[in-house]
């Protein structure tokens, strides 16, 4: 991340101040609270964990003004319970989300966007003793209003239709009949600088797949972030 950011502003800076600031970097961490049954793994009706998340995530203004964005998220945790004495099982995530989205609404101080976005999470048990990839797709909808010069407001709506799952537990495919889903994100920023913002986040996540190993997830993200524009 090092390496990409000394490369960003080194050509950032040796070009004239007014090109147009197309891409944008963004490192951000913050705090993970999540709640996770997962039948497959252990009758457990529900754990519960809280962990430091860590995010990347670079985006692209087209000059049609589409929007290509690709996030990564990570987070480290013990999945807790009083319900069985065994001890605490770790539990790891990786998310990586890439959408492409549309501007199908502009005016001075409001954008909207509306496309597809794919998510991919692998999580780990026990140190990868056990495994669950989850690939979606899903509708994107990411709405955007300037408040003033300095300050802006965003949120990110996603609703995934189909999921194709494979784990140490099954490998089958989803749709909506059994499988629901919602992802919504909302960001405030506030620039300091031509190339640089500071960002507070707000991320909701809930995962639901009604089947006999029953698999449920729900997480609250808090975050803050700074974003390097070039």
């Amino acid at each position: 991340m090092i390496l990409m950011v000394t490369f960003s502003i080194s050509t950032v800076f040796s070009q004239e101040e007014n090109n147009a600031l197309k891409n944008t970097l963004e490192l951000a961490t913050g705090y993970t609270l999540g709640y996770l049954t997962n039948l497959a793994f252990a009758p457990v009706q529900r754990y519960e964990y809280n962990a430091l998340n860590y995010q990347l995530k670079y985006t692209r203004i087209t000059k049609k003004e589409k929007l290509f964005e690709v996030q990564l998220d990570y987070l480290n945790s013990e999945l807790e319970t009083n319900i069985i004495p065994e001890a605490n099982p770790q539990y790891a995530k990786l998310v990586l989300n890439i959408s492409t989205l549309k501007q199908v609404y502009k005016n001075e101080k409001f954008k909207a966007h509306v496309g597809l976005q794919t998510q991919t999470n692998i999580a780990s048990y026990f140190d990868w003793r056990q495994y669950d990839v989850q690939q979606k797709l899903g509708v994107a909808g990411r709405f955007a209003y300037q408040i003033n010069d300095n300050q802006s407001i965003s949120s990110k709506v996603v609703i995934p239709v189909i999921l194709w799952r494979t784990s140490t537990f099954e490998e089958s495919f989803y749709s909506l009949n059994k499988y629901q889903s919602a992802l919504w994100v909302t960001e405030y920023k506030y620039s300091i600088s031509t190339h640089f913002d500071l960002k507070a986040g707000y991320t909701f996540n809930y995962d639901r797949l009604q089947v006999f190993n029953a698999y449920r997830e729900l997480q609250h993200q808090i975050n803050l972030g700074i974003h390097f524009k070039f």
